[in-house]
C-alpha cells in the first residue's frame, strides 16, 4: 500500500469510475446510480421515467451480470441492482474496461426477454 500508494490513488480511480458510469444515468432501463468511492450500484428498472421496476423473477441483474462477464468483468447482482467492486488496485485502462462491460450488462438486461 505504501509503496504503490493505493489509498492516495483511490480518489483519482473513484473520479474515473463515477465518469464512465455517468451516461448510464440517461438509460431508459436505469433507474439509478449510485456510488462511494469505488462501490457503485446501478438500479434496473422497466422505465426509467416512471421508475416502474422489473419484476424480481425476470432476473434481471442476472441477465445483466452474465453479459458482462462475457466481456471480462465479475458484477454481482442484488436483485435488480447490479453492484459494481473493483479492486483497490485496478488501473484507469481497467476502470474504463470495467465501464465498458457494465453498460453492455445494462443493454443486455434491458433487451433481454424474461428467462420464463
Amino acid at each position: 500500500f505504501e509503496t504503490e500508494q493505493t489509498l492516495a490513488q483511490l480518489p483519482a480511480k473513484a473520479t474515473r469510475l463515477a465518469e464512465g458510469l455517468a451516461p448510464l444515468r440517461e438509460h431508459p432501463h436505469v433507474g439509478d446510480v449510485r456510488m462511494r468511492g469505488l462501490l457503485a450500484g446501478i438500479e434496473l428498472v422497466r422505465n426509467a421515467t416512471t421508475d416502474e421496476p422489473f419484476p424480481w423473477q425476470e432476473q434481471r441483474g442476472n441477465i445483466a451480470c452474465a453479459a458482462a462477464l462475457k466481456e471480462g468483468a465479475w458484477l454481482r447482482p442484488l436483485g435488480n441492482v447490479i453492484v459494481v467492486v473493483p479492486p483497490l488496485c485496478i488501473t484507469e485502462p481497467e476502470i474504463d474496461r470495467l465501464c465498458a462491460a457494465v453498460r453492455i450488462g445494462v443493454e443486455a438486461a434491458g433487451a433481454s426477454s424474461p428467462p420464463y
